[in-house]
Order: C-alpha cells, then structure tokens, then sequence
C-alpha cells in the first residue's frame, strides 16, 4: 500500500460524502426535472407532470432522512444514467460503425451505474481494493484515459 495523497484521501471519502451527496442527487434530480418531467407533452403523461416533479423531488429530499448512507454513490449512478441517455440519443440512427464503440462503453457505464447504486457499499471496497496497489490506478487511469483518446479519435472519423 502506498501513502495516501490528498487525492486518495478525496476518493476514499467520496462514498459518504455529506456535500458530494447533495451536489449530485440535487444536479440527478435538476436534470431530471428539468429534461424529462418539464416539458412532457399529453401523450407522455403531461397532464400528471406536477404530481411527477412533485414524486421525484420529495424522493430526493426524503432520501437524506432515510437513506443517507452512500448517498454520493447514488446521486454520481444517477446522474451516470441520465447522461448515459443523452449519449445514447446522440448516436440513435446513426449509420457509422464506429458508433458501436461509443455505444458499447456507455452500456459498461450503464452496467457499472446499475451495480454502484443497487449496492453502494461496494464502490468502498473497490476503492479500498484499488488503491491497495499503485499499479491498480495507474493501470486504471492509463486503460481510461487510452479508452478516452480512442473515442476521440474515432470521433473524427465519423461519416
């Protein structure tokens, strides 16, 4: 194990991280409120979207009361989601096959998204074990960041 820096220290503390909580549940519920309840039209359940806002704002508050442990790794999961959407949407129908790459990555996303905030407590003990080793974060940090340069390359070649 190596020394903890001020950056490990961060990640180790994300999961029950009072203010990171409220960041990302009030941005998940902000996005969601704003994206996918305003603007519902009639054919969409329109008639019910202030008894929806109301639903999804009084979840997110009451979940400080009633579930606030790990909190952050379900807001960061919901926000995951929601951006995971808009991704997907962008690539709906396009013809390129270098689409499928994206694709591919934001289902990992989803999966990893699911799995972090079905079961919370499991995002510690993957920090713990990553950061058990230098060479898990390094190996980490080099695959996502290759994996970052791929798509942007990719990006450039779409038809």
């Amino acid at each position: 194990m190596f020394p903890r820096s001020k950056f490990h220290s961060l990640v180790a503390d994300f999961p029950r991280s009072r203010l990171l909580s409220v960041t990302f549940v009030s941005i998940a519920t902000i996005w969601f409120l704003w994206k996918h309840v305003a603007f519902l039209s009639e054919a969409d359940f329109g008639e019910y979207k202030l008894l929806i806002g109301s639903i999804a704002l009084a979840t997110a508050l009451l979940s400080f009361y009633f579930v606030p442990d790990f909190l952050a790794v379900r807001g960061l999961a919901m926000i995951l989601l929601l951006w995971s959407r808009e991704v997907l949407d962008s690539a709906f129908l396009h013809a390129s096959s270098n689409r499928l790459v994206l694709v591919s990555v934001i289902y990992l996303i989803i999966l990893a998204a699911l799995y972090f905030g079905a079961w919370p407590y499991k995002m510690r003990g993957f920090i713990g074990w990553l950061y058990k080793e230098t060479l898990r974060v390094r190996t980490l940090g080099s695959a996502l960041s290759t994996l970052g340069l791929f798509i942007t390359i990719l990006s450039f070649t779409y038809s």
